[in-house]
């Protein structure tokens, strides 16, 4: 139910979202329960949900900047390997494997293979800050294709089959 602070809001819903976001999420929420579809900032509205979906790219795009820069880092300082990069790659599949299967748009051939190529930009940025390797060194294009970051994540860790196999049929 809409409190009197939040029905005067009605009227000025789109002023309101640069204002107040949690009054107006709230409001434009109560409004589609109750089917108010005439009186909801529906162009706000829209971008927010369009953003929603952004964040779980740039998610995907995350985990894949994580799991990249450690094999990275695997594969070029084999005396500084921890457990802990072993932790992070294990765990950036296991993410992107969680990510995919809750957003099955994101496997899309055009979308997956951007968000792949455009983490190796981030990637390489948390290879400068974690590695006394200097950023001329670091290839400007990924020196790894999706399939051979899984092969060297599952050589790497103890990655179940189940979770290969998933990876490896995108």
């Amino acid at each position: 139910m809409l409190n009197v602070k939040e029905k005067s809001a009605v009227n000025n819903l789109s002023g309101l979202y640069d204002t107040d976001y949690y009054t107006w999420v709230m409001t434009n929420a109560e409004l589609l329960k109750e089917g108010k579809l005439d009186e909801i900032d529906y162009i706000n509205l829209a971008e927010e949900v369009k953003d929603l979906g952004k964040s779980e790219y740039y998610k995907l795009e995350s985990y894949f900047a994580n799991l990249l820069s450690h094999i990275y880092k695997w594969d070029n300082q084999p005396e500084l390997r921890t457990k802990s990069w072993i932790n992070t790659i294990a765990n950036s599949i296991f993410n992107i494997k969680k990510v995919l299967k809750q957003n099955t748009g994101l496997k899309q051939e055009k979308i997956f293979n951007e968000a792949f190529n455009n983490a190796w930009e981030e990637a390489r940025y948390i290879i400068l800050s974690d590695t006394d390797i200097k950023l001329s060194l670091i290839p400007e294009e990924c020196p790894y294709s999706f399939k051979e970051t899984v092969v060297k994540a599952s050589e790497i860790t103890e990655i179940s089959n189940k979770d290969i196999f998933f990876l490896n049929n995108l």
